[in-house]
């Protein structure tokens, strides 16, 4: 492997070990080495292997180490999606905001049935490492660095470039920029990608997900069947004047689907209520199933 990805270059392989193992465990004075290590290899990227395959990820992105690795990232929601997805057969994968690819790899590493993944990020920065952490999979995969929403074009992206993977840039529709914007559907009709029959979304596009859907419809209408793993975030809600009510009948306006919550037992969302009336408020994970897999919960 190259001694840099993107901008990054790799750390010391001594202390490359060390920051593995602390991610890893839950130690007395974890958050104190985080921050020294911010400080000294902000520009620097962490190395985990898998199966003889490797996976980089930013030093200062506090997510992996508190959740212990990028293997065990946010498993309270990811291992109920992946769990699912084993009831599929096989499936083509689409993750939309890939950022550096934690949830393609954690899907290629959990799910015997993956056959493909097309995987979209904007942000330069983890393009780079998205780019390399796919090339090391063992199935197809594709990084594409575009945005994702219902139209093709050219827009502005903000971002924080202090950080490497900024999980809150988000695309500006209307406005003029140097970041490529498309549809799925746009994409696809214009590549040549082998596409098994049941397809798995994840989009995490920060607001755009709505049209993000709208624009792979097509796509999704055709296959025998669609699982689309979508965030509610309540502070982006908040800031678009949306509830998650108003996402759900937005989404159900164009996709007959029912909504299920992988973090608490698949519990279905009764539509009748909202849905934190149901459910603490706090950020979530939801999939929606189109009404031919609804036999898997």
């Amino acid at each position: 492997m190259s001694n840099r990805v993107g901008s990054l270059r790799a750390l010391p392989g001594w202390l490359n070990r060390l920051v593995v193992w602390s991610q890893r465990h839950d130690v007395k004075g974890k958050y104190a080495f985080y921050r020294w290590m911010c400080k000294h290899y902000s520009d620097s990227y962490v190395c985990y292997q898998f199966d003889q395959a490797s996976f980089v990820l930013p030093v200062n992105e506090w997510c992996f180490w508190l959740e212990g690795g990028p293997d065990n990232y946010y498993m309270d929601e990811f291992g109920p999606f992946c769990d699912l997805l084993n009831k599929l057969g096989s499936f083509s994968f689409f993750d939309l905001g890939a950022d550096i690819g934690t949830v393609s790899a954690l899907v290629s590493r959990n799910c015997a049935g993956l056959q493909n993944i097309v995987a979209f990020e904007p942000n330069p920065g983890s393009y780079a490492m998205l780019r390399h952490n796919l090339a090391a999979l063992k199935v197809p995969a594709r990084a594409v660095n575009q945005a994702v929403s219902d139209f093709d074009g050219m827009v502005s992206f903000t971002t924080d470039n202090s950080q490497t993977g900024d999980h809150e840039g988000h695309i500006m529709p209307g406005s003029t920029g140097d970041t490529r914007v498309t549809s799925l559907d746009s994409y696809l009709a214009d590549s040549v990608i082998t596409l098994a029959e049941i397809l798995v979304l994840k989009i995490d596009v920060e607001g755009q997900e709505i049209p993000a859907v709208k624009g792979s419809l097509a796509n999704i209408q055709r296959a025998s069947g669609a699982v689309l793993l979508l965030e509610i975030h309540p502070e982006v809600l908040a800031s678009q004047g949306q509830t998650p009510e108003d996402m759900f009948s937005e989404i159900e306006s164009i996709l007959e689907v029912n909504w299920f919550v992988p973090k608490f037992a698949q519990q279905k969302v009764d539509r009748q209520q909202p849905f934190f009336n149901q459910f603490p408020a706090q950020q979530y994970d939801v999939i929606a199933l189109t009404p031919s897999l609804d036999y898997l919960l």
